[in-house]
């Protein structure tokens, strides 16, 4: 019964156990005395439909106890109970935990059955909703992500790099590939919309620009910002695109949790050894000096991406023909008079293969590459 169970929270659960058997035909409903034990079922199964959760409870009351499964687990239809009619608990409940419906105790079967039928129906509704909204969330970020390529094609290069290296340190540490972080990943130079062609192609072949263009570029952070904010749902995406440059002890004060705080020091690293190797370091040299900075990156990150970056990729020496998709330049690419055609650190797309290739015999060769070994592979299969 996927997306039809309920929680009940209730530090006398006895008064419950005979009601719980009368409806167990009818749902599928756990029963637990306090919050501590509600937060270890949330923790193993979040795939409940309803909490039903007393008001008055020891240590943490049933208000503070749904505000924060609201917080946590927003889809959650909330209900509490309470045995008088304080009218003060009721708005806190209210203003604090967005509950559904309230239930007076002590409750009958039947009001119970009825309660949760329609806290059930409730959920199913916000699925529907949900759904909808994140297909049109798709679809902006889609519509964001093709503005980006068509306008910007080097910012739209670095962002799909970006998103494989996210994707590749997830796997290697075990954590789920969320699908905000994997956004927020390929949003992360939308801002770059709001700067030049040339200052773009500088940057990105590794170039120094002075300190005044330079911080003309970290201001597509700012504008990138302002481009997602005011699109519905997307806070998460906005919020890891706007800490994208923030150092690790900064993100622990910003991250509300554990979480977040791991999505968003996932993507400040990538995007930090991405900027290291594109200004012309070699992975192992960006790997050294990321992990002599642990104010700025989580070790644990830096020690996911060296095994990546390292361990995971051969330097090949190949022909124009030989090129492949996802091969990213060890060094300027140029034709057979000097003129530079793409820089070092580019990772190669189809479309740059074949620009290539229909130029043949006057791009010099060899062109030396790095290829991503099968560990890495398997992390780019996922896109």
């Amino acid at each position: 019964m996927t997306g039809s169970k309920i929680l009940v929270v209730d530090d006398q659960p006895r008064s419950f156990e005979l009601i719980q058997k009368s409806l167990q035909s009818e749902f599928e409903i756990d029963l637990v005395d306090g919050p501590a034990k509600a937060w270890a079922c949330l923790t193993e199964d979040p795939d409940y439909a309803v909490i039903v959760s007393d008001l008055h409870m020891p240590l943490v009351d049933g208000v503070k106890f749904l505000a924060t499964v609201k917080n946590r687990y927003p889809s959650i239809t909330r209900i509490i109970m309470t045995a008088d009619g304080d009218q003060d608990a009721a708005v806190n409940a209210v203003n604090e935990g967005e509950v559904f419906r309230f239930l007076q105790k002590p409750v009958s079967i039947d009001g119970l059955r009825a309660v949760m039928h329609a806290g059930l129906a409730h959920h199913r509704s916000l699925d529907v909703e949900t759904n909808v909204l994140e297909e049109t969330l798709e679809g902006s970020i889609q519509l964001l992500v093709d503005l980006l390529k068509k306008l910007r094609p080097l910012a739209f290069d670095r962002s799909r790099r970006i998103k494989r290296l996210v994707s590749a340190v997830c796997a290697e540490l075990g954590v789920p590939d969320r699908w905000d972080l994997q956004a927020a990943a390929m949003l992360s130079q939308i801002g770059c919309l709001s700067l030049p062609e040339d200052l773009l192609k500088s940057i990105f072949a590794g170039k120094n620009v002075g300190a005044t263009k330079e911080m003309q570029f970290n201001q597509h952070v700012t504008f990138g910002e302002s481009l997602i904010e005011n699109i519905p749902r997307m806070e998460a995406i906005r919020r890891l695109v706007s800490w994208q440059r923030k150092h690790f002890d900064e993100l622990r004060l910003l991250a509300t949790s554990e979480r977040d705080l791991t999505a968003a020091s996932i993507l400040s690293a990538c995007l930090a050894y991405d900027r290291k190797v594109m200004s012309g370091d070699s992975p192992e040299d960006a790997i050294e000096e990321m992990q002599r900075s642990p104010k700025q990156f989580q070790g644990r990150m830096v020690e996911a991406l060296a095994t990546i970056v390292i361990s995971t990729k051969t330097i090949k020496e190949l022909g124009v023909w030989e090129l492949r998709d996802g091969m990213e330049l060890k060094s300027d690419l140029s034709d057979q008079h000097g003129s530079l055609l793409v820089p070092r650190g580019r990772t190669l797309t189809h479309d740059t293969i074949q620009k290539l290739q229909r130029r043949g015999a006057t791009i010099e060769e060899p062109i030396v590459v790095t290829v991503a070994e099968p560990q890495f592979d398997r992390a780019n299969s996922a896109e």
